[in-house]
C-alpha cells in the first residue's frame, strides 16, 4: 500500500473519533433574562414549559424547555436557565450529537423530570437549536 493510500485510510478511520465531540463551551456569558422570549413564530396557542414549573411537575413527565446552558456543574450536569429561573439538567455527551454550545447559544432541551421542589432536575434525551 503506498503512502497516499495509507494516509487516506488513516484519515477516514480517525474522523469517526472526532465526530462525537461536542458539548458545552465554558467562558461565555448568556444574554440577560429580560431579553429572552419563547422564540415561537406564528402559532399563538403554542406554549413553552417554563423552568419555574419543573419544581412542581409530575415525576417522569416529559418536557421541552428553551433557554441557555449557563455552566457545567458536574460530569454530565449543567445549569440551565430561561426567563423564569434555573434548573439542573443531566445531559450525557451523546445528547449533544457532536455539537458544541456556549452560554450565548439558545437551545431546546427535552427530557424527563425527576425529583420535586428544589431537588427537581431534568434528564435530557435531546438537545437541539430552536
Amino acid at each position: 500500500m503506498n503512502k497516499a493510500s495509507w494516509f487516506a485510510v488513516m484519515l477516514m478511520l480517525s474522523s469517526g473519533a472526532y465526530a462525537e465531540q461536542g458539548g458545552f463551551e465554558q467562558g461565555k456569558t448568556p444574554p440577560p433574562q429580560q431579553k429572552e422570549d419563547a422564540g415561537y413564530k406564528g402559532s399563538e396557542d403554542t406554549a413553552e414549559t417554563p423552568v419555574s414549573l419543573i419544581k412542581d411537575f409530575r415525576q417522569g413527565g416529559y418536557v421541552t424547555l428553551e433557554g441557555y446552558i449557563v455552566k457545567k456543574v458536574g460530569s454530565d450536569m449543567y445549569q440551565f436557565r430561561d426567563s423564569s429561573g434555573t434548573v439542573i439538567i443531566d445531559a450525557p455527551a451523546s445528547t449533544f450529537k457532536g455539537k458544541t454550545y456556549s452560554a450565548e447559544d439558545k437551545v431546546r432541551v427535552s427530557g424527563k423530570v425527576f425529583g420535586k421542589g428544589e431537588s427537581a432536575h431534568l434528564k435530557v434525551s435531546r438537545i437541539d437549536e430552536p
